[in-house]
């Protein structure tokens, strides 16, 4: 009996492309509140990179955006390669590393002098000092106007002479002393109460306190001119204008998005739809797959571009030109079709299937049927609801088929829209 060979070992992975990196990441936003290295210290992870949280001797690579002077002048110091966040996306894209010198990072504060170089904007809130009379001179001059209005007041009563009085509605009035002993009570009762509190106000008792002593010095002086906002002035201050077109995310990691919804936060021009539709101008696509959103969006003259177009508009802290970053060469339809909707005086109208016959598409067709209808009719063909009134049959089919009808899968519709051509049928008969 022979004797059992070596056990064979497994077959090493694809050695991670990262592997030499140890990278120190420093990802703000142009105003430098929002940090945004997290999505890139998990895609150096992914591609097999060390990412330090310190910058240390043993860090090779510093990936900056809007980052700290300091840390600019250290990796230069020690020679440490400087390289923008589209460095991390063309590696992964790529799947290898690429040259570190074709995207190198930008510093916007070199050449500016140090006391206008921008600081980092902290988020954490300061120490709060409540405002007591001890130690705030305004505060402690309305007590003690407040307390000297009481004892005039309270003169008058013993005297028992009626004191002048503003009534609710601006009216000037002699009031009888009883009338003016009933307030005086109240305010001794709460100038007392303000007393034994006072110590402890929180930040929002402080800002009711001086509310009270505005409405109570009102009282004393009688009622003073107040600047009131129109209501028209202060509709027009608090309705803000949405943004009337929409981008829409597909084949995006959590993460990705993250990204995009500050950027755009940030950069502003665009609102978020879940599905491509009427006022929806760009889809931006984190890897190159033929979605129903990519489909719909090629169907509606949209803009398809990838992630980098995000990630060079927050480098370069505006909106930059989609053209480089349009998917055109896996989509050779988005082109043409973006340049039909530009030069389309009306709304835009494909006419791609606007000579097919009828079609009828199946409830059972996958994409839904609903999804495959509107794509139809964005691209100018017919859709029956009845299979009777068509000619061509779309989707799965069980029976006996009729000689004059067609009966295609629904390939033959998300081809002929991604080449921008009616495809062969021949390919696409259902057996």
């Amino acid at each position: 009996m022979a004797a059992p060979g070596p056990a064979s070992s497994p077959r090493p992975g694809p050695e991670p492309i990262l592997k030499d990196v140890v990278a120190y990441v420093e990802v703000w936003s142009s105003s430098g509140v929002e940090n945004y290295s997290k999505t890139f210290v998990n895609q150096l992870l992914s591609m097999g990179a060390e990412v330090s949280k310190t910058f240390n001797r043993n860090v090779t690579h510093v990936i900056f955006k809007q980052g700290y002077q300091s840390t600019w002048d250290k990796a230069q110091k020690y020679g440490v390669k400087l390289v923008s966040v589209l460095w991390v996306e063309r590696c992964r894209l790529a799947g290898v590393r690429v040259d570190e010198s074709l995207f190198p990072a930008i510093n916007t504060n070199e050449g500016l002098p140090s006391l206008i170089k921008k600081k980092r904007k902290c988020m954490q809130p300061k120490d709060f000092i409540p405002r007591t009379p001890e130690n705030d001179r305004r505060l402690q001059k309305k007590i003690e106007k407040m307390a000297h209005e009481l004892n005039n007041q309270k003169t008058a009563i013993d005297n028992d002479i009626p004191v002048l009085l503003f009534e609710a509605d601006g009216s000037l009035t002699y009031s009888p002393t009883a009338k003016i002993k009933n307030q005086c009570n109240a305010m001794e009762k709460r100038l007392q109460e303000m007393k034994d509190k006072r110590e402890n106000l929180s930040p929002t008792c402080v800002e009711n306190e001086e509310v009270k002593l505005e409405i109570l010095d009102d009282v004393s002086k009688g009622f003073k001119d107040r600047k009131i906002k129109s209501p028209e002035k202060s509709k027009k201050t608090s309705k803000v204008k949405k943004p009337t077109r929409t981008l829409v995310m597909t084949s995006m990691p959590s993460e990705k998005q993250n990204v995009i919804m500050q950027v755009v936060d940030k950069l502003k021009g665009f609102s978020f739809s879940c599905d491509v539709c009427e006022s929806t101008t760009h889809v931006v696509a984190g890897e190159p797959r033929r979605t129903l959103n990519v489909l719909l969006g090629i169907a509606r003259g949209c803009w398809i571009v990838s992630y980098e177009w995000v990630l060079w508009s927050l480098e370069l802290g505006h909106w930059v030109s989609e053209e480089p970053y349009e998917l055109s060469e896996i989509f050779p339809a988005a082109c043409i079709c973006r340049l039909e909707r530009h030069l389309s005086l009306r709304k835009y109208q494909g006419n791609l299937f606007a000579s097919q016959p009828v079609m009828y598409i199946t409830t059972a067709s996958e994409p839904p049927c609903a999804k495959l209808r509107e794509l139809v009719q964005l691209c100018g063909g017919q859709v029956s609801r009845s299979p009777f009134a068509a000619s061509i049959y779309i989707g799965p089919y069980r029976g006996k088929k009729q000689p004059e009808i067609k009966y295609l899968s629904e390939k033959w519709i998300l081809d002929s829209i991604t080449q921008h051509k009616i495809c062969p049928c021949e390919s696409y008969l259902i057996p």
